[in-house]
């Protein structure tokens, strides 16, 4: 005769996390009365979804209701998160919309938006684990200069920066790129770029203990006819300000 079977741990918990993840579907397991499971159900759903919601305002008032709902419980049932933080959910949505195939109620500028608005986020939240040792402007062609770790440079194909309800496209732009960094006061600040500045401050980025005529003789090759000497003369006002506010730093390394 044959035993019947008794789940084990792991299967009751992988059934669990399904119920909780999918509650129009049967609970196989049963080993939790429906009504504490209905519990569990709201409670973990309405704490991601307020997540996403502080996150992503602007995206989130771009949407009916209900289309606003339907995209968030896609994500909880749907995407395999990978992290157990509460504060890593907003990037996870961000990764989920990247592989996501949009529907009529989604904007094309959706994934776009998304990583526009959860950037702030991100860097407003950096750990910076290296020294902080500031340039002065005086010292800018001579040191050996990198980025602050609380730093991102993002390139979008859409005017993120204007989108609202009141301003949505259908169609790509001419691209547009910011440096995203944390200043001296904690505050998180974008500034646009133009083709040489983001090549500039990629380059660092890649290669950070370069000196100014170093990274400027480099792009010079990129950027013809334009000089070495040129490159500096019109980057130095912008590195001048990233200076002052602690985006650029002296290299230590």
């Amino acid at each position: 005769m044959t035993e019947p079977t008794t789940p084990n741990l792991q299967q009751t918990q992988l059934a669990f996390a399904r119920a909780i993840r999918h509650p129009q579907e049967p609970y196989a397991e049963q080993t939790v009365p429906t009504a504490r499971l209905q519990i569990y159900q709201q409670l973990f759903f309405n704490n991601v979804s307020g997540f996403i919601d502080n996150a992503f305002p602007v995206l989130s008032a771009l949407y009916q209701p209900d289309a606003w709902l339907s995209l968030k419980q896609r994500f909880f049932a749907d995407y395999r998160c990978h992290s157990p933080y509460f504060l890593h959910i907003a990037q996870q949505f961000v990764d989920f919309l990247q592989q996501y195939q949009p529907a009529a109620a989604d904007p094309p500028f959706l994934a776009e938006l998304a990583h526009y608005e959860w950037a702030e986020l991100y860097v407003g939240t950096l750990a910076v684990t290296s020294a902080q040792q500031a340039v002065t402007p005086a010292q800018l062609t001579s040191a050996r200069l990198k980025l602050t770790e609380a730093s991102l440079l993002a390139v979008y194909q859409y005017p993120v920066q204007h989108l609202s309800p009141d301003y949505q496209v259908n169609e790509p732009g001419s691209g547009q790129a910011f440096l995203i960094y944390r200043d001296w006061q904690d505050e998180v600040i974008f500034v646009q770029l133009n083709q040489a500045s983001l090549l500039l401050l990629h380059q660092l980025t890649e290669q950070p203990g370069q000196t100014l005529p170093q990274l400027t003789a480099s792009l010079a090759l990129q950027l013809a006819p334009y000089s070495a000497a040129q490159l500096t003369e019109f980057a130095l006002p912008l590195l001048t300000e990233l200076a002052v506010k602690g985006a650029l730093l002296h290299d230590g390394g």
